[in-house]
């Protein structure tokens, strides 16, 4: 495509230019200042939680639906107890004072809308036991730990519990997630069997589980958390105890507060960069300062827009400032490097400007289109803050091109007077670089094969290995304090945070109950022993959750007569019919247990009407949804991903014999959801962006190039580079131990964007040259000489740009600015050596042709 024509075209505008140059800069200004001043009055918030990253799905539908008839899922708040002189916390003397610290956070709670809803802690634990098997005696009453042991335990109690005892899964529990690894309990088990001995107890910490109160909304909830989290902060300074604090809602919260600050810190750096690139490049004021401006005010637009918008902001986000000034600097330098050497010919500013415009026209275009498609593929993503992510980085690409040629060019326009300060410093070439390069290509081609081949084969096994994850914590500085606390805890019990899964049944369609008879009591066995044999469940071989069974198998033990009332027993952990002549209604057994407010749950209190409406929802004595509520250990994405595929098979599909939604087809319908759930939509989501994006980037560049090119062959020789490109860029992910998350799964669709960028200069250099010369090794001296050069600036001030990146302090940014860089060095190194070869190749006919 000749540019001379539209070059001309475009000069006949200088006067009007000219004239319009004021107008042009106070029209921008102005809407600049608007949605600075909209940012200013209406900030955005941050929201990065793993609700905004979770698609809608079948599953995410159905635990809404049915859980708006179970009171809200528990959220919580994890307290690591430590003695600070690292003694003994089970001391009575330690769980006395804990004791003490614990009534001042209950109260401290009361002030802040009752944050807390239960308190499951060693104090209240014990304290539980006095109030049911001594009469309500205070612990602070009490003198020592056998002291303790014979006013809750009988004279013959032994330290064993069986499969039929209630006590078995809360101790299992208790062992695994609230007491630290190093637990002993033999003194306890030989003072019960003998009499003799200390009786207490060993562990070097203690867990406490706080579920806060499911019926406050999000950021309320996140806030109240944060106090509290002050609370143990101050109290732990006066205390003989350490308390510290951690939950995804605190996860949240400190990534949110900690993201605009990391958003100023990345505008800054940035800024620096590009004061520097341009200084380094026109070494004068006006040439830094009015793209400075330019780039601001185009990022003022993007975040304003965004905001007006009503975009909902995560910290995905911040990557959009260093990006979009990383690429817009290049727009920049190039218009401005032209129009110094159009000045020499052209010295009017105006005309100098245009001129510049439409002799980059094509490059500078192509560079757009090609970065916009890359960016907006992440719009069909299926994950919400991806999609918002791609309009945001297209929108500030689209706003850094706009600035750089109108609002810069109306800048050196105003205030440069009729005539330019001069043409500025000599374009920079690099002649020795240049010619070296040549020699390779001239000599080794066949090695410049074998490399590119060699390469790419370790890069393909490279990315067979790469994994996709998602975790908050990737967004959160890793010294700051919350992840040390992580670190501790994961240390430090055996169940460390555990996560849970939903179990949740429903009427089959057309159907208004769940039939309570005795093929649900046998599928909720069969279902309670394959949790037994699941090592992903907290507590195996005793799994701890909440579910129908476990509250109709602790009724019975608890009181016999109902169990035989409603035709049931509990013999070797199952629940079983008394008369298996005779037909059994679960339906008519929670709604007698459900009028019981007795104490049911030995660690938090809890009666049994409150466990009966966490996990059956009731329309008179008719079953209309039960919930299973199942704590799982899943610290990676990886583990995540190995326990919903194991719910997932042990639920099956009713065309699936022996498996549960087989045998209760016809019963009720079943779904596994939960946090876990929506974190295998997202890794899945992710997967798909990054295959989606990366093919429509391919489309879009190949009809880019085939629409320039007019020839098939021309296309696939510059699209080639680019392709090899982004396999290496996914190869060097796995050297350099990154994975997939959401902001790497755009590389591969960024390196087409970038680097179909270089190929096309090389290309058309190419072109050019070959065009004067008729030679293709002068061809691509010349072209080496030139724009080779230029490439090569060009890169360094974009990689400087993605560079600043990696001074985040968030590590899936510091991941994303890393790769980006390799991205763009990749995209240089290959548009330089292997497409000229390539070029070369294909040119020699046409030369052979020239000649004869």
């Amino acid at each position: 495509m000749d540019t001379a024509g539209l070059e001309e075209r475009l000069a006949e505008f200088a006067p009007q230019f000219e004239r319009s140059a004021p107008l042009i800069v106070a029209m921008f200004s102005l809407v600049t200042l608007l949605l600075a001043g909209n940012l200013y009055l209406s900030p955005p918030t941050f929201q990065t939680d793993l609700n905004d990253f979770s698609p809608e799905t079948e599953s995410s539908a159905a635990h809404d639906r049915i859980h708006d008839h179970f009171p809200k899922e528990m959220r919580p708040l994890f307290v690591h107890v430590t003695v600070d002189d690292e003694s003994n916390v089970l001391a009575l003397d330690t769980l006395q004072a804990m004791s003490d610290d614990l009534s001042f956070f209950k109260a401290e709670s009361e002030k802040r809308q009752n944050v807390v809803d239960v308190w499951t802690t060693a104090p209240g634990i014990v304290q539980l036991a006095l109030d049911e098997e001594a009469n309500g005696t205070l612990l602070s009453d009490v003198g020592d730990w056998p002291a303790y042991l014979d006013l809750v335990f009988n004279e013959n109690e032994t330290c064993g519990l069986g499969v039929d005892d209630q006590l078995l899964s809360a101790a299992t529990y208790a062992s695994a997630a609230l007491l630290h690894k190093d637990l002993d309990y033999d003194p306890v088990c030989d003072y019960l069997n003998s009499g003799e001995g200390s009786g207490t107890p060993y562990a070097s910490s203690t867990m406490w589980v706080l579920e806060v109160d499911p019926e406050l909304e999000e950021n309320p909830r996140r806030e109240l958390q944060d106090q509290l989290r002050t609370v143990f902060d101050e109290r732990s300074s006066s205390s003989p105890l350490t308390y510290e604090v951690i939950s995804n809602d605190l996860l949240v919260h400190d990534i949110d507060e900690g993201t605009f600050d990391n958003l100023l810190l990345l505008v800054l750096l940035a800024s620096l960069v590009v004061v520097l690139m341009l200084g380094i490049a026109f070494r004068s004021v006006k040439p830094v300062v009015f793209p400075l401006v330019g780039l601001t005010s185009a990022l003022i637009w993007t975040y304003g827009i965004l905001n007006l918008s009503g975009a909902v902001f995560t910290a995905l986000e911040a990557t959009v400032a260093p990006l979009v000034l990383g690429l817009g600097i290049d727009y920049a330098i190039h218009l401005q490097r032209s129009q110094r050497q159009i000045s020499e010919s052209h010295p009017n500013p105006a005309e100098s400007w245009l001129r510049s415009v439409g002799h980059l026209s094509v490059p500078l275009s192509l560079a757009v289109v090609t970065t916009v498609a890359a960016f907006l593929a992440n719009i069909i993503s299926p994950l919400p803050p991806l999609a918002t992510l791609g309009y945001a980085l297209s929108l500030g690409v689209v706003s850094a091109f706009v600035s750089s040629t109108v609002f810069v060019g109306a800048l050196h326009v105003m205030f440069a007077g009729k005539e330019l300060e001069g043409p500025g410093p000599a374009v920079l070439t690099l002649p020795q670089l240049s010619e070296n390069i040549l020699k390779v290509q001239q000599k080794q081609q066949v090695g410049v094969f074998l490399v590119t081949v060699l390469i790419s084969g370790l890069a393909v096994y490279g990315a067979a290995s790469l994994e996709t994850d998602f975790d908050l914590a990737d967004f959160v500085n890793q010294d700051m304090p919350i992840m040390q606390i992580r670190g501790d805890i994961d240390s430090s019990y055996e169940s460390a945070g555990w996560k849970v899964i939903y179990v949740l049944l429903e009427p089959v369609d057309g159907e208004d109950y769940i039939p309570g008879d005795h093929t649900l009591l046998s599928e909720l066995n069969y279902f309670h022993s394959d949790l037994e044999s699941n090592n992903d469940v907290v507590g195996v071989p005793t799994p701890s959750y909440e579910g129908p069974l476990p509250v109709v198998r602790d009724a019975i033990l608890r009181d016999t007569g109902l169990g035989e009332a409603h035709n049931m027993e509990v013999d070797g952990g199952e629940v079983l019919r008394v008369d298996r002549d005779e037909g059994i209604d679960l339906g008519m057994f929670f709604a007698a247990l459900s009028q019981n407010t007795t104490v049911a749950d030995p660690l938090t209190g809890e009666t049994w009407q409150d466990r009966v409406a966490q996990v059956v929802h009731l329309n008179g004595d008719n079953i209309v949804h039960l919930r299973h509520e199942i704590r799982v250990e899943a610290s990676t994405s990886v583990e995540s991903s190995r326990v919903i595929e194991n719910f997932v098979e042990i639920l099956g599909s009713p065309d699936e014999s022996g498996t549960l939604k087989a045998q209760l087809d016809g019963h009720a319908q079943l779904y596994v959801t939960g946090d876990l759930v929506m974190l295998e939509t997202v890794l899945d989501g992710l997967s798909l962006t990054q295959i989606e994006s990366t093919v429509i980037s391919l489309i879009v560049s190949f009809l880019v190039l085939f629409a320039l090119t007019r020839r098939l062959m021309p296309a696939i020789i510059v699209l080639f580079p680019v392709g090899v490109a982004s396999l290496w860029v996914v190869g060097s992910m796995a050297l350099l131990g990154l994975k997939w998350n959401v902001l790497t799964v755009m590389v591969t669709a960024l390196t087409l964007g970038i680097g179909i960028d270089y190929s096309i200069h090389m290309w058309r250099r190419f072109e050019v040259e070959m065009a004067k010369r008729g030679d293709h090794w002068e061809a691509l001296r010349a072209a080496l000489d030139t724009t080779g050069v230029a490439l090569m600036l060009s890169a360094v001030t974009t990689m400087a740009g993605f560079a600043v990146l990696l001074f985040s302090p968030m590590p899936i940014i510091q991941d994303f600015g890393l790769i980006t860089a390799v991205t763009v060095l990749f995209s240089l190194l290959l548009a330089l050596m292997l497409l000229p070869v390539l070029v070369e190749l294909a040119a020699r006919g046409q030369e052979t042709t020239q000649i004869e």
